[in-house]
């Protein structure tokens, strides 16, 4: 639910009528997709491999082959194996640069919403209402 103030709307005919004000929706629900889009991109940022062995359990990967099979360098020294690595490096860049165009594009609608000083709305309006206007 928004949080509700009271503010001394400057349209009225001065006889002291408080319009209910409320935070934003859209606003907050921009703000709430931000931050989880900026938690992806720093957990994208800081992955590494997991460990081969966690606890003594050997770990498998797909059809139950060892994953330190497929983590060892031995495995990674071949023209197939340098595709596949600029394969994964390409596509983890492009995640992360789509993840931060999205973070950007989110920044720039909240600024709009401030800089038009709408991120507080009548509770009566449509605006209050999103997204069941």
């Amino acid at each position: 639910m928004p949080t509700t103030y009271y503010y001394e709307d400057d349209s009225t005919d001065n006889d002291g009528d408080s319009t209910l004000m409320v935070n934003n929706p859209k606003l907050e629900a921009i703000q709430d997709v931000k931050e989880q889009a900026t938690r992806s991109q720093s957990g994208l940022a800081e992955w590494t491999p997991p460990p081969t062995t966690q606890g003594g359990v050997q770990i498998t990967g797909y059809l139950g082959i060892p994953q330190s099979l497929g983590l060892s360098d031995d495995v990674w020294t071949s023209p197939l194996a340098d595709d596949y690595r600029t394969a994964i490096d390409s596509a983890q860049t492009g995640a992360e640069e789509a993840i931060s165009q999205i973070v950007n594009d989110l920044t720039d609608a909240e600024n709009a919403i401030y800089n038009a000083g709408q991120d507080q709305v009548p509770a009566d309006s449509e605006q209050a209402r999103w997204p069941n206007t």
